[in-house]
This record gives C-alpha cells, sequence and structure tokens, in this order.
C-alpha cells in the first residue's frame, strides 16, 4: 500500500540559517510574515514531491485530491496517515470541499456530497431544525459506491424531512408555532449541488475526448465555455496555490486514503520544518531545522536572477501557454533545473527530490511542473520580501542514526 514516506529521506536533517543583508530591525508581524511564508514554501514542496511519487508508484492523478480549505493552523491531527475513505469523509468535511488531480466521476460524486451535505444542513439550521450529524456522512460515502449518487441524494433528503418532522412534532406537542417543512424545500436547497453535478457529468464526457495537446490548447482558448472548461481541469493546482495548509491526499486501494506530506500536521514525522533558534536583533538572524526537501526551498535565492523570467511566464498563463511548442520546451528546461537542484545535494539521490522527473510527458506533468515553478517563485519571494539571505556556510547535514 503506498506510503509517500517509503520514498523520502527521514534519516537525515538539514540544518541551516538566514540572515538579514541590511543591519535594519523588522517589526514582529514581518517576522511572522517570514515564518509563515518559508513554512508554506517548504510544505508546498513537500507534497508536490509525493504527488510525484504516488504518480511514480501507481496511484491515479483521478484518486489524489486537495480541499480547498486550509488546514487549521493550531490544531494537529494525529490519525491523519492511513485512514478509512469513509471515516476520513467525516473528518475531512470541516476542511473544505474535495478536487481531484484529474477530475473523475467518483472526485464529482464526492464533491456534490459535501456540497449536499452542506446546503441541507444550512437549510435546517435557519428553520431552527437540529442539523444533520457529521457521523451521517460516513453512511452516505460508503453508499455513493454501493448505490450510486442518485440514491444518496435521495437518502439526503429523506434524513432532513425525518429531522424536519421530529423537530414539527415536538414543537406541536410543546404548543410552539414552527415551520413545517416539505421535501421540495430541501430540493430547492440542493438546486446548485444538482448543477454543479448535472454540468461536471458533462464536462468530463467532453475533456474525456480530448489529448494531452488539445487540454493544453484549451486552457489558452476564449468563450465563457472553454474558460469554465480551464478552470474544472486546472483546479487542483488553483486550489493548491491559493491555500496556505493544503491537506492532500490519496486513494491506496483497500477502501483507504493516505494523507500525503503528513509531518505537515504530525509532528511525529521528522521531515517537518522547524525554528529552532530566533535572533531578532538587528541583523535578524533565524535557524531551522528541516528534512531534505529544505534543499528544494533555500537553494532558489542563490539562483533568483536566473529565475526571474520563466517565474513571471509560469504565473501568467496567457503568456506561457500561447504556444505549446515553445511551452514544452521551457518545462523542458525548467525540470533540468529542478534536477540540477537535486544533484547540488548529494545526499538528495535517496530521496524523493527529483521525483518529477520519473513522470512520462503529460498535461497531469505540465501542471505539476508549473507549480514546482511556481514555489520557487514564491520561495525567492518570501526571501527577497523580508531582505534575508542563506548563510551557507550554515548548511549542514545531520545523520539521526549516527
Amino acid at each position: 500500500m503506498f506510503d509517500d514516506y517509503a520514498f523520502k529521506n527521514t534519516e537525515t536533517r538539514i540544518r541551516f540559517k538566514f540572515v538579514q543583508k541590511r543591519d535594519e530591525p523588522l517589526y514582529p508581524w514581518e517576522i511572522a510574515s517570514f515564518l509563515k511564508g518559508f513554512n508554506t514554501v517548504y510544505y508546498k514542496f513537500e507534497l508536490l514531491n509525493s504527488i510525484c511519487s504516488a504518480l511514480n508508484h501507481g496511484v491515479s492523478p483521478e484518486d489524489i485530491i486537495i480541499f480547498d480549505h486550509s488546514l487549521p493552523l493550531y490544531e494537529r491531527y494525529a490519525e491523519m496517515n492511513l485512514l478509512s475513505e469513509a471515516s476520513a469523509a467525516k473528518l475531512f468535511y470541516p476542511i473544505g470541499l474535495p478536487v481531484a488531480l484529474s477530475p473523475s466521476e467518483w472526485s464529482v460524486n464526492y464533491h456534490f456530497l459535501y456540497l449536499a451535505f452542506k446546503a441541507i444542513n444550512s437549510l435546517l439550521k435557519i428553520k431552527h431544525v437540529q442539523p444533520l450529524r457529521l457521523e451521517q456522512i460516513v453512511g452516505l460515502y460508503e453508499s455513493l459506491s454501493a448505490e450510486g449518487v442518485e440514491w444518496v441524494q435521495s437518502r439526503l433528503v429523506d434524513l432532513a424531512l425525518e429531522q424536519a418532522e421530529k423537530s414539527y412534532r415536538l414543537a406541536v406537542e410543546k404548543g410552539e408555532k414552527k415551520e413545517e417543512l416539505v421535501g421540495e424545500d430541501f430540493e430547492r436547497a440542493l438546486t446548485k449541488a444538482i448543477k454543479y453535478k448535472e454540468q461536471s457529468r458533462k464536462d468530463l464526457e467532453f475533456i474525456g475526448g480530448l489529448d494531452d495537446d488539445e487540454k493544453v490548447e484549451l486552457l489558452t482558448s476564449d468563450g465563457r465555455n472553454n474558460l469554465r472548461l480551464a478552470a474544472f481541469l486546472t483546479s487542483f493546482f488553483d486550489k493548491f496555490d491559493k491555500t496556505v495548509r493544503p491537506l492532500v491526499c490519496a486513494r491506496v486501494g483497500g477502501g483507504k486514503f493516505r494523507v500525503l506530506g503528513r509531518s505537515l500536521v504530525n509532528k511525529q514525522e521528522r521531515t517537518g520544518l522547524e525554528l529552532k533558534e530566533i535572533k531578532k536583533n538587528s541583523p535578524l538572524g533565524a535557524l531551522f531545522e528541516a528534512g531534505v526537501t529544505a534543499y528544494q526551498a533555500i537553494q532558489q535565492e542563490k539562483r533568483a536572477k536566473e529565475l526571474h523570467e520563466i517565474d513571471k511566464q509560469i504565473k501568467a498563463k496567457e503568456i506561457e501557454l500561447l504556444d505549446a511548442r515553445i511551452q514544452g520546451e521551457k518545462i523542458k528546461n525548467f525540470e533540468l533545473e529542478l534536477q540540477a537542484v537535486g544533484r547540488y545535494a548529494e545526499i538528495s539521490r535517496e530521496s524523493d527530490l527529483s521525483a518529477l522527473s520519473g513522470l512520462p510527458p503529460s498535461f497531469v506533468r505540465l501542471q505539476i511542473s508549473k507549480a514546482y515553478g511556481v514555489e520557487i517563485g514564491n520561495a525567492i519571494g518570501v526571501l527577497n520580501k523580508q531582505d534575508l539571505k542563506l548563510d551557507y556556510s550554515s548548511v549542514t547535514a545531520i545523520d539521526l542514526n549516527a
């Protein structure tokens, strides 16, 4: 059963220090902004490496999902590792709507379940009825495969009606006035969710007939319909880019989800980023310890000038995808640079830092390459914003087995 940490170097820690270029004090909020930004960059590299490892070891891009809200900053989820899909459906619900790396019928149905459950509970709350319990998502998720999404939609309405009727009876017994809800009320509440489901089915059918070149071309096409389809295709990475602490997981068989990059939420994993020391007086100095993924983040400052132009183009979709052939050369050169980063650190050879190079050419690989490029740009921006530079003499590797 796939485990991304089987392909990470968990026996080595990297220690490194950033120092201010200029001798001027930083406000506390500036220090906090730097720490938050660098932490985000580090973990997104970690997640991208895990995604590439998953794809390289047989996980389908249709089975890798992200949620559209960030994980709460001060909560720890030690149980987030290998979870049953049904129990995970309950655990993940507060973190947002699921979106797959490559859209599929399963991911659309899963997204619909959350949309519909939220819409039903919203109506119940407005009408002062006790909402459905979160535990009920478990059975509904299991029924998506066993009974189908239409049955789940009908069952959700039935559960809401039962809840509303119970509340109405209790109100009558107490002599209180209460609006009686009927099935049509809940069907209307599901209008948005049903529209999403039906439109997504049509989009899946259309996209299923496109090859990779046609998908790339679609991203630069005009028209409302094409813009919607392009957004549908790239939704995973739109969420990845906008979310500070993204939750990404993969279906790994046996009815299980594997949470990728779990050091983000589980301190028991020794690949996470740790702030060891910060000297707040001028010039500021921050000492970190992290897994070998740190090499991907800390080497970007050295290459800022060389990557400035490609970074701008990666962030500008209307420019970077105008010519698929030229874009292919850019991505090829960009991936060679990523491999060079991996070669810089001898120790990275036994890790997932170069997992991208193992992916065959595809639309998915193109999107992952772009995401790496965005994080390279973010790493440069985080350091330059606070006028920080890496103290190269501080970079040391720590063997945890020594």
